[in-house]
Formats: structure tokens, sequence, C-alpha cells
């Protein structure tokens, strides 16, 4: 995909992507970004359950609106990826190293295995992860 930057993206971004908050702005310029085709948005299967579970609690959100949001995610193409035992081996690993949670260390062990920078709004996965080299904080 020539001109085209590939990244991981975490449920923390996708989130803002539906609820006006902090760094909501940054969020949808990825988004743009993927929709215009100059970026391509990377994900664990599991951002889905974690989206799903995120806008479950946010006030103003029911299940109607949680099933667009999904709706949304399955229509933007993002390319959703199933864990192999290979990932699934390292996201353990990466848990322990840098005291993550296994759901976050997914992200980055996504981001690893490929090559590719991670976009992250969680300031505190940020803080404890981003010595791996290739998290970003958006």
């Amino acid at each position: 995909m020539a001109g085209q930057e590939e990244v991981v993206v975490d449920a923390s971004v996708i989130v803002k992507w539906f609820s006006e908050e902090e760094g909501t702005e940054q969020a949808l310029k990825v988004r743009e970004d993927h929709i215009v085709g100059t970026k391509f948005i990377i994900a664990p299967d599991l951002m889905i359950y974690e989206l799903s579970n995120a806008l479950r609690f946010k006030p103003g959100f029911n299940n109607t609106k949680v099933g667009r949001a999904i709706a949304d995610i399955f229509s933007m193409q993002i390319d959703l990826i199933t864990p192999s035992e290979d990932l699934a081996k390292r996201c353990s690993n990466l848990a322990f190293q840098f005291g993550i949670t296994v759901y976050d260390a997914c992200y980055i062990a996504l981001g690893e295995l490929m090559g590719i920078r991670v976009l992250t709004s969680d300031k505190k996965f940020y803080g404890l992860a981003k010595r791996c080299g290739f998290l970003a904080l958006i």
C-alpha cells in the first residue's frame, strides 16, 4: 500500500470516535485519514469487545447506539486480526514485561509483529509501555 501508513489503533482511540471527550479531535483525524486512504487501521479483534464494553458504560449510550457504533466499525474495513498462538504468547510476555493488562499488550504485540506504530490515548498504558519504542500517545 504505497503512500499509506499502517497503524495499530487501540480501543481508547476508537471510543473517541463515538464519544466527545479529551482527545476526540486527534482520534477523529486518525479515522478521517483511514477513510481517505492515507492511513490503514489494524487492530486485534479484541478491540470490538473493548469498544462495546466501553460504550456500554458511557452515559447516554444504550444497546441501539452501541450496535450502531459496532456496525460503523465493520463498515470502515478496519483489518481485525485474530490471534495466533505466537501472538497470544507474545501478549502475555509483554504484559509481564511492562506491567500492563494482556488486553493492552495485544495492541503492542501486534504492532511489534507488524513493525508498525501503535496509537493510544490511554495515558496510563502509554506511561507503562512507551519504552517499547513504537507506542504513540495521541
